[in-house]
């Protein structure tokens, strides 16, 4: 793979010759001359060939858009921190709102069920286990309508100390 491992002292010269592209009449002697040295220069126009490459096809943007391109990043980073507590409060208020309609529904279900009847047909509960449920929930919509409206009245409050805790 390797011709010859050993180093010559003229090596360092070789290669800055190489990279520069200036070459002395001495060092293109000693060049043909030196196995060691006809190979690090060998290896050194390959890397220089790969580098010039590498860079052609390399596109680094302007300064000014890249600049522009990390404002519009740190604008929408601020922006998502924002809207969390607002999403947040969005879906606390549903579910509290939904809470707040199985409680009225089931607060009202004579009501509800009479206006089904004006309709037509029969909204009569089935007569097994879902009956009871109802019951028992029925028993505690008390507790659902006053449960959301601590729960409407808590998130109230977290929605003040957000908005003053931000200034």
């Amino acid at each position: 793979m390797f011709r010859n491992l050993s180093i010559c002292e003229n090596e360092p010269a070789i290669l800055e010759a190489v990279r520069l592209g200036r070459w002395s009449e001495d060092l293109q002697a000693h060049l043909a001359s030196c196995p060691a040295c006809s190979d690090a220069a060998l290896a050194a126009k390959f890397l220089a060939s790969i580098q010039d490459t590498d860079l052609a096809a390399a596109r680094v943007p302007a300064s000014g858009w890249m600049w522009w391109r990390a404002q519009l990043q740190a604008k929408q980073a601020a922006a998502e921190r924002a809207v969390q507590p607002i999403r947040f409060v969005e879906q606390a208020s549903l579910a509290c709102a939904a809470l707040s309609i199985v409680g009225l529904s089931l607060w009202n279900w004579s009501a509800i069920r009479g206006w089904l009847s004006t309709l037509g047909g029969s909204w009569r509960l089935a007569d097994f286990s879902a009956q009871a449920f109802l019951a028992a929930l029925w028993a505690k919509s008390d507790l659902l309508i006053l449960g959301s409206a601590g729960a409407l009245v808590l998130l109230g409050g977290l929605v003040a100390y957000l908005l003053w805790a931000e200034e």
